[in-house]
Parts: structure tokens; sequence; C-alpha cells
């Protein structure tokens, strides 16, 4: 059967890989091609889909309670729609308990390609599975997702509105059992410069520091465990070390889960301040 002509459900994941495969690595400085490790400067370029790996992984250990920590990208393969792309992710993970080696495939939807300097970019995951493990399901189910985080992104908190909310302790933000935080802010910033920098030159702009950070959440939680919310919205303030302006961001970045294996939705929005 020809590929294009048959459902995804029915796919096998490895018939989206390309035939050479392609690693790109943003966080350790070389790439792979053909099963060598170079260190060329390409590596920053793939940044933006790090952070679709990075968010697929985010969506594991959040459903599984697990804390794989992303290493790089090993295979990519791209399908280009519209008004949106479709990234299919091979990457490399390793499990802290034991730092055995895991290997992820990852299908991420988003819209960064399509539109650039735009107030709002979105990305969603349909896939996050160790490899060759269960099968996809590659449809999002919107009416799982509660009415309140649909429709236009919510403006910043008033003061009355954050008395609602979990404003995270300074000491959260520092935990590294919430090191997705960070990906939260750098999301952001991709967001406020995508268009008009490359993404090697987003990546090279990092560290962000986060600063302040308030949880809104339906979800019937304890105040501390708000912030694992399957649906909720950060507002998040944060700093760039190495700014091309001013330095200082507010982010407005909504999450939401439909309750199916591997998806999970964000939607954001940046600004300076």
């Amino acid at each position: 059967m020809i590929l294009s002509r048959m459902p995804e459900s029915q796919r096998r994941f490895s018939e989206y890989r390309p035939q050479l495969p392609f690693i790109a690595n943003a966080w350790f400085s070389y790439i792979t091609w053909l099963c060598r490790r170079i260190k060329p400067k390409a590596w920053r370029f793939y940044y933006d889909r790090g952070l679709c790996a990075r968010l697929a992984l985010y969506c594991y250990n959040l459903q599984k309670g697990t804390a794989c920590d992303f290493r790089f990208i090993s295979q990519l393969h791209e399908q280009t729609h519209l008004y949106f792309t479709k990234s299919f992710i091979t990457f490399e993970a390793v499990n802290p308990a034991d730092r055995s080696p895991l290997t992820f495939e990852t299908c991420v939807k988003h819209n960064d390609d399509q539109v650039t300097h735009v107030p709002n970019l979105w990305w969603e995951t349909h896939i996050c599975r160790v490899e060759g493990s269960e099968e996809a399901d590659y449809e999002w189910n919107d009416g799982a997702v509660h009415d309140y985080y649909k429709g236009e992104m919510p403006k910043w908190l008033s003061d009355d509105r954050q008395q609602r909310c979990y404003v995270v302790e300074q000491s959260e933000l520092h935990d590294e059992k919430n090191g997705w935080l960070p990906l939260l802010t750098e999301f952001a910033f991709f967001t406020k410069w995508n268009g008009p920098l490359s993404p090697g030159e987003i990546e090279d702009c990092r560290p962000l520091i986060t600063q302040h950070v308030v949880v809104e959440t339906l979800d019937e939680k304890e105040p501390s465990d708000k912030l694992n919310a399957a649906n909720a919205v950060f507002y998040i303030s944060f700093e760039c070390v190495e700014d091309p302006t001013i330095g200082r961001y507010r982010a407005v970045i909504r999450k939401t889960m439909d309750g199916k294996p591997g998806h999970m939705r964000l939607e954001v929005t940046c600004w300076s301040v």
C-alpha cells in the first residue's frame, strides 16, 4: 500500500524515517551523521526540533511518573502542511535511576514554521513512547478538554485572580524534579523571537532565568500538586542573560491534555516588559 494513502493509525513509525539518519544535538555540541560524531556549528539550527522532542518527553514523564533525561535527536522526518508541520522524531534519553539508555519516538504537530513573529504559537504531541512499544493514537480528542482551556489566550493575571491561583515557591523553581519548568520558559522565549531570529540565534540567547510562576487550574488538587495538573495555565516572568533587547519578559502558557497516552498541547504567548 502506498504510504501517503494509508491511514496514519495503521502506519509503522519507522515508515516515516528518512533513509539516511541525521542526528541534531543542541545540548552536546555535536551532530551525528552516518554513525560519525562531528562538531560543526550546524546543530544550533535544530534547536526548535529539540524543543519538540523535549516537550514530548515531558509529556511521557508526567504520564508515566518517570524522570527520563533528554540527550539528543537521532532521526527526523517531517510532513509540511499549509497551516502546520508534523515532525516525526526519534530521540535518545537516559533513565537517571540506573543511567540506562532509552530510545523514544514522538510525533509533534506545530505551527512555528508556517507563522513567524506572531503573538501565539502552539505545539501538540501525538506520540511519545519507547521505541517499538504501544500503538499510536494520532487523533486529538478536543471534547475531553474543558471549555475553560479553549478560545483566546488568557490575559496576564490581575492581583484578584492571582489570589485564587497557586504561586510557585522559589524552592520549587530550583527543584530538580521540576526541571521541565525552564522548558516552558524556553518555549516562551522561542515564541517571542521566532522569525526575527533563527533557531540557532534563539538558542544562543540562553540561559533564561525563570523568576516567577503562577499556576491556574480547574483540577482539584492540593495547592502544591497544581504544578503537575494535566490542564493548567502558567503565568511566567523571566529574564534573558544574552538578550537582543531589554531582557525582561512575561508569558502565558496554556497546557492541555486529552487523557490519551503521549498527548499534550502547549499554546504560548510572550511579550517584552
